[in-house]
């Protein structure tokens, strides 16, 4: 009885050494983990683009000639002034070939409004006071449609909600909806005439180089802010009206918002 009640007791000990490991795992199970709804690498993804050209898109300037093949002398007076912000807008579209390298297209609409003009005076003398000529402007309208594509390296992986990156790559500038109309000053009436002609435009389309450097902010929910800083090459400038062309060299701000 003595060795039957001996081995009964350790029987025992060994089961109870067995449970209570188990018994103390079941009370401090850990938390489960919590995980981002991100998902590691999406392909595919669209959204709107909001632009601003920190270089002006139009040359500003005036210049004042004195002819004196006249007596008296002829003032000639050339000016060219822009009239419209560089705001721009569109859309675009990037696919992504590895989690850190991706190609991105877009479209993106700048408003062009610019004013130019001669105005011609003859010169004051002793006897006669400054006599305007003729004073004659043409603004011109038109839109840039942008069309840049690009690769863009991440610096990092695409589950980092900040991710910078930089981008190159080229593009192509198509001129549309241009327009012009000119403003003929009355010399005795003191009143404007306007009339409608055809805009001049040195080139309808041209390509260029694209250079970026920008960061990409990540929900979530995978919705995306971009902010882009540009440069831009263009290889033609699409208006040379006197003293107004425009720039073959810009940069630009480019934000992005994309699901």
């Amino acid at each position: 009885m003595t060795g039957s009640s001996r081995c009964f007791r350790a029987f025992l000990g060994l089961a109870f050494a067995g449970l209570l490991p188990a018994g103390l795992s079941g009370q401090q199970d850990p938390a489960p983990q919590r995980r981002s709804p991100r998902v590691e690498f999406e392909r595919f993804s669209v959204g709107f683009r909001l632009g601003y050209h920190i270089t002006a898109q139009v040359t500003e300037g005036q210049d004042d000639q004195r002819s004196t093949s006249t007596n008296p002398p002829t003032l000639f007076h050339a000016s060219s002034e822009p009239q419209k912000d560089a705001w721009g807008m569109g859309g675009g579209a990037q696919f992504n070939i590895l989690p850190r390298w991706g190609i991105t297209g877009e479209l993106i609409a700048h408003s062009v409004r610019f004013k130019t003009g001669t105005r011609v005076e003859r010169s004051q003398t002793a006897t006669r006071p400054q006599q305007l000529l003729s004073n004659e402007f043409v603004v011109t309208e038109a839109n840039h449609w942008d069309i840049p594509v690009t690769v863009r390296y991440y610096l990092n992986g695409p589950r980092q909600r900040v991710r910078p990156f930089i981008s190159g790559g080229a593009a192509m500038r198509m001129v549309r909806n241009a327009k012009a109309t000119r403003e003929i000053g009355s010399i005795d009436r003191g009143e404007s005439e306007f009339v409608q002609t055809k805009p001049q435009v040195n080139s309808m389309r041209t390509m260029g180089l694209v250079g970026g450097l920008g960061f990409e902010l990540i929900d979530d929910i995978n919705l995306k802010l971009s902010v882009e800083g540009r440069y831009m090459r263009w290889q033609e400038k699409t208006f040379e009206i006197g003293l107004a062309n425009t720039l073959r060299n810009h940069v630009e701000i480019m934000v992005g918002l994309s699901w």
